[in-house]
């Protein structure tokens, strides 16, 4: 473990402010931070870096998710960097994730005895990401229904779409292209090429995995537990109940809100640590902070969200919190581009140089392992 850890915002007005510190003794020059400043400058995504810095060996971390923020680890003389770079790097991702959610509740001596941390963004993170910013998601629809097409139609067709003359295409459509959605790719000299190589799902899946555990470790509530997911998958007529398989064309539907609001949810780490730990089984709070390390207050906080959002239950009497819904976005092949492909090919749209690059990229997306 380090011998220290602080956590430095750059202000634009107060410049760099040390926000968290752990010994609270921990005294740091102007000079440490400005140094540790220089060393991220070229960074655009993660990176921790180690610098010797007077008397001190120092890690530091940065991420494009929290701008003007660093972690930094004063480091023992003994410590391997590369042996604890994940772990670092972890907590330090916690770290910064719990500053933006609640500052006040931030014991720095506490994360780093406990080992807390948070794993990269997952897939299905990526794949929500896509639903938050409302150019990539009409990109998304837009690739849907052209399967492949040139960059530069595309740019023009966004652009009269927003009524902006300043959205850059590219800022548009990275959050596809992190998500391993869209593939662009330069076809011959002059052709900029999109293709669309997954498609997404988003909806509400009963927590098959929650139930079944909750009928061999905690029979008291099966029913009761039952009929709370019965109620919003399967209610008694008149009610209709959730079905996200109806087709739907009105961008103001319930459903199409309901994907924009569980994939806001989805994408905040905090959230997603304690969403992931309820999608296995049933936990009381005292569960949920063993296995999460979020601090009890947060843990409420997001708890009572994902009560409002129908997304998990209280049981007072066992003290059990359990998934009544299951937020999930899930990736499928988009076999409907065939036909739109021998059509385009037809209607010289594309060459065939494009096309067989297409079918190429379908092919080794879909044939790698998971």
């Amino acid at each position: 473990m380090p011998d220290a850890v602080f956590v430095v915002q750059l202000d634009d007005l107060q410049g760099f402010v040390v926000q968290k510190r752990h010994p609270t003794t921990l005294i740091l020059s102007e000079k440490k931070l400005n140094l540790i400043f220089y060393e991220h400058q070229q960074d655009i995504e993660e990176s921790l870096k180690v610098s010797e810095i007077e008397d001190m060996q120092i890690a530091s971390y940065w991420d494009e998710r929290h701008p003007g923020w660093f972690v930094c680890y004063v480091l023992r003389p003994d410590d391997d960097v590369e042996m604890i770079r994940e772990d670092l790097t972890s907590s330090a991702r916690f770290i910064l994730e719990l500053m933006k959610e609640a500052p006040d509740r931030v014991d720095l001596g506490e994360i780093l005895q406990r080992g807390s941390g948070l794993e990269v963004l997952s897939e299905e993170q990526l794949f929500a990401s896509i639903f938050l910013t409302p150019s990539t998601a009409l990109l998304l629809e837009k690739m849907q229904e052209e399967g492949v097409e040139r960059a530069a139609k595309l740019g023009i067709w966004l652009k009269d779409q927003i009524q902006s003359e300043t959205i850059e295409l590219r800022e548009a459509m990275a959050p596809l292209m992190d998500a391993g959605i869209v593939k662009v790719e330069m076809i011959g000299k002059t052709a900029e090429v999109v293709f669309l190589l997954k498609d997404v799902f988003s909806y509400r899946a009963p927590p098959v995995d929650s139930l079944s555990f909750a009928l061999q470790s905690f029979p008291g509530i099966v029913e009761d537990y039952k009929q709370r997911v019965g109620a919003f998958f399967t209610p008694p007529p008149p009610s209709k109940g959730y079905n996200p398989t109806l087709p739907v064309d009105d961008p103001n539907s319930p459903i199409m809100e309901d994907r924009r609001k569980l994939s806001g949810i989805l994408v905040k780490s905090l959230y997603y640590k304690i969403l992931k730990a309820l999608r296995s089984r049933p936990m009381t709070l005292a569960e949920l902070e063993e296995k999460t390390g979020l601090p009890n207050e947060v843990l409420g906080s997001v708890l009572w969200t994902f009560e409002s959002e129908r997304i998990a239950t209280q049981f007072k009497e066992q003290e059990l919190w359990a998934l009544v819904t299951n937020p999930t976005i899930e990736a499928f092949f988009p076999e409907y581009v065939l036909p739109l492909v021998s059509t385009k090919i037809s209607e010289k749209q594309i060459s065939q140089e494009i096309a067989s690059r297409y079918l190429d990229h379908l092919g080794r997306t879909w044939s790698e392992p998971a």
